[in-house]
């Protein structure tokens, strides 16, 4: 039985928590959010201690595992630092989409799990839907034929003007990795993006993909 924490306990934090209480392969050994209010919450609703700092928690809770779902902005922001305290302290950890909203703290916490020997995983579950498991049945199964395209597309209501970029980051690195699940790797891409009336941001972005093994691929 593995012994799990959660750092960051928003919406997605708190649902991680609850799946790994009832979960019999995992065992929920602490909660930490460095907003008190929430980790004493989350104290109340599991039965777990509450940290308000995550180099206290990985010491004193000594978890095997943790979830990493804090939010900052653009959900991907607040990732690096804690992901990289579990991994020096010896931990696997579970990250949330998206990684990191740049590409050099990414690429440090890959190569921190690669240089601690531990198992680093971003949390991209849409592959893992009934719709998505049909169809990659239906693929191993030689019924799709050839693959040569594969479109899709995915929306998000966000009347806030938050970010220009919002629903490209926060949203579409599932929707990337379901088509990277079935054509592999990418090598060329192309976008497209206009703002719809009265928007300011990209409210709406279109992608041409090639992958490496000649498919090609719309994402909107």
């Amino acid at each position: 039985m593995l012994r799990v924490g959660v750092i960051g306990l928003g919406p997605i934090g708190n649902r991680h928590a609850r799946i790994y209480g009832d979960d019999p392969l995992a065992e929920l050994v602490a909660v930490c959010d460095k907003d008190r209010e929430r980790a004493d919450q989350a104290h109340a609703a599991y039965g777990v201690p509450a940290f308000y700092d995550v180099e206290d928690m990985l010491a004193k809770a000594k978890p095997d595992l943790v979830s990493v779902a804090t939010g900052g902005h653009e959900y991907g922001s607040d990732h690096h630092l804690p992901t990289i305290q579990a991994l020096d302290a010896g931990v696997h950890v579970l990250v949330e989409k998206p990684i990191s909203n740049e590409i050099g703290p990414a690429e440090d916490m890959v190569a921190k799990a690669r240089e601690k020997g531990l198992c680093l995983g971003v949390d991209l579950n849409h592959r893992f839907t009934p719709a998505a498991r049909l169809a990659k049945q239906w693929q191993e199964e030689g019924r799709l034929g050839h693959l040569l395209f594969v479109n899709m597309s995915m929306w998000i209501m966000n009347p806030r003007e938050s970010s220009p970029w919002f629903q490209i980051k926060a949203l579409h690195p599932h929707t990337v990795d379901v088509m990277r699940y079935f054509c592999g790797d990418v090598e060329a891409v192309q976008c497209f993006a206009v703002k719809a009336p009265g928007r300011q941001i990209w409210s709406t972005a279109h992608f041409n993909m090639r992958f490496k093994n000649g498919v090609v691929g719309g994402l909107t």
